[in-house]
């Protein structure tokens, strides 16, 4: 039985007797349910999303997958459509099967309906912490992507009002009416467009594109970037593809290196793995195989030139072989640290091996501090890389400090949670102000780790929508988040460690870098090498 079968019966197109025979089915094939079960989620969310006056809403439905929506763009009429609302135009007026409807249908019991939706919802988008829930009880949009270059862009007038002038990016619809540029998304997959364009920015690793070309670069930690299409789904694997789509939708995708996953959007969507060389066009005969042809892969504008790469403020390697200081090798070589402060002895880092060459161990107590000049402005762009080893123990509640960027209180903290009940024991959690953004990953572990946060500044900027966590040069899934207007000021001191009784930190940190701008993912990438 194919897809078509179970979006028709989910659609209640089909007779009784059909209908009769899919739920006989149903219950006795597992994949069967697995796949009906995964278009069924679909289905109702795209209803909840393009029904704003839908009656019984599920309230945690609502809070959970529309929340999810709303931070990939989603949260309006007036996003851009993608595969999904097209479903739902083709559905228009059809009323879905609703989960007292299952019941009746003997598909799954009463009991077994409670915990199937809540299941539902966990596997259609990840925990709620994937949706990057806010402390506050809305989830900022954030910005996904960046113009890192361009060559006579002209966007169109309703476009224009939504860049930043330093070229970031939020979720939602632009056309670019004449002109390159090149868009680089968070996740560090770039994409090279010729105007004229229209497409939609969708998330920090997916884009819709309704009308146009481009070609898409994709490092490996960005594997799995997609371009959906009015008739096409394209999932990179591999490096690098162009895709083109006509004014009435037909689309052509050419592999020029790697591997590419391919579909239809609907109808025959049977994935079709494309490698280089190959081209494929999808066009409105949706119960057609993805059709070859002719490649023409040299016809897509394939670069701009390379992002000049940026010099750090502060670098701080450890390497040094002895001696009571810590050298900077950044662009000012200014910010040279005392490892012992003086009149002090009991409460400095000591030199160890690092992730590479030294580095630096901190005991329970131990910090260094790094005076910095007034050109260091807590409410300005700055990105601040370094690699840690934390331990795995259990520890009280609370977390320990690794980073203080500013003073205590009025700065940047960047701390790890070290109780091991905690859902989130071992993850970055940033703070600043009463706000604050907690990641996922756990990093206490005894194994090295890259750490990196951008912060992109600029007017009205808040903690929760403006500030980008990577762990081991992939975006890291943001748990929890609370909204914070950024402080401005001078930032006055760095300091690693912290000797504070109550959040003092235990570990190993190399390679330290700061710089005083919002660098690109593929620079954050390339350290975590």
């Amino acid at each position: 039985m194919d897809s078509e079968h179970i979006e028709a019966y989910i659609a209640g197109e089909l007779d009784e007797h059909a209908r009769e025979q899919i739920e006989q089915v149903l219950r006795n094939d597992r994949e069967l349910r697995e796949s009906y079960l995964h278009q069924l989620r679909i289905h109702t969310a795209l209803e909840t999303m393009m029904s704003e006056g839908a009656e019984e809403k599920s309230i945690s439905f609502e809070e959970s997958v529309m929340a999810r929506l709303r931070s990939e763009g989603a949260g309006n009429q007036s996003f851009a459509k993608s595969v999904l609302t097209e479903i739902v135009e083709e559905r228009e007026g059809i009323v879905p099967l609703r989960w007292p409807d299952l019941i009746k249908a003997g598909i799954i019991s009463a009991a077994a309906s409670i915990a199937l939706m809540f299941f539902l919802q966990s596997i259609m988008f990840g925990n709620a912490g994937r949706s990057g829930r806010s402390g506050s009880g809305t989830a900022a949009p954030g910005f996904v992507a960046r113009v890192e270059m361009s060559e006579n862009l002209k966007w169109s007038d309703t476009t224009s009002e939504k860049i930043r002038k330093d070229g970031w990016l939020a979720p939602g619809l632009i056309e670019i009416e004449s002109g390159q540029a090149k868009i680089a998304f968070n996740s560090g997959a770039t994409a090279t467009i010729e105007g004229p364009v229209i497409l939609s920015i969708e998330s920090n690793n997916r884009l819709f594109l309704k009308e146009g070309s481009l070609s898409a670069d994709v490092p490996k930690p960005a594997t799995g970037f997609t371009v959906n299409t009015p008739r096409m789904n394209a999932v990179d694997i591999g490096t690098r593809f162009g895709i083109s789509v006509a004014k009435n939708g037909d689309s052509e995708l050419h592999v020029m290196e790697g591997e590419v996953e391919a579909s239809r959007t609907r109808g025959n969507a049977v994935t079709t793995l494309v490698r280089e060389g190959i081209a494929l066009r999808a066009d409105n005969r949706t119960r057609s195989e993805l059709a070859t042809i002719p490649y023409r892969g040299e016809t897509f504008l394939l670069t701009m030139g390379e992002t000049a790469t940026p010099s750090p403020s502060l670098k701080y390697t450890f390497d040094d072989s002895n001696g009571g200081m810590i050298e900077d090798s950044g662009k000012d070589n200014a910010f040279d640290a005392a490892l012992i402060a003086t009149g002090e002895m009991g409460n400095s880092p000591r030199r160890a091996p690092g992730r590479s060459g030294s580095g630096l161990f901190f005991n329970h107590g131990d910090s260094l501090d790094v005076p910095l000049s007034r050109e260091f402005r807590l409410e300005e762009a700055f990105t601040i890389t370094f690699w840690v080893k934390i331990p795995p123990r259990i520890g009280p509640d609370g977390s320990e400090v690794l980073i203080q960027y500013g003073r205590e209180e009025l700065g940047w903290t960047f701390s790890s949670d070290r109780d091991f009940t905690s859902p989130t024991r071992g993850a970055i959690r940033v703070d600043h102000g009463g706000g604050y953004i907690v990641g996922s990953t756990d990093i206490a572990d005894g194994n090295w780790h890259h750490i990196a946060c951008r912060f992109i500044g600029g007017d009205n900027a808040d903690l929760s929508s403006h500030v980008h966590l990577f762990i081991d040069g992939h975006l890291e899934t943001i748990s929890d988040s609370h909204k914070s207007s950024i402080e401005s000021g001078r930032v006055g001191q760095f300091q690693l460690g912290n000797n504070a009784s109550a959040r003092t930190f235990e570990g190993w940190v190399d390679e330290l870098f700061i710089f005083r701008e919002a660098v690109p993912t593929l620079v954050i990438q390339e350290l975590s090498k």
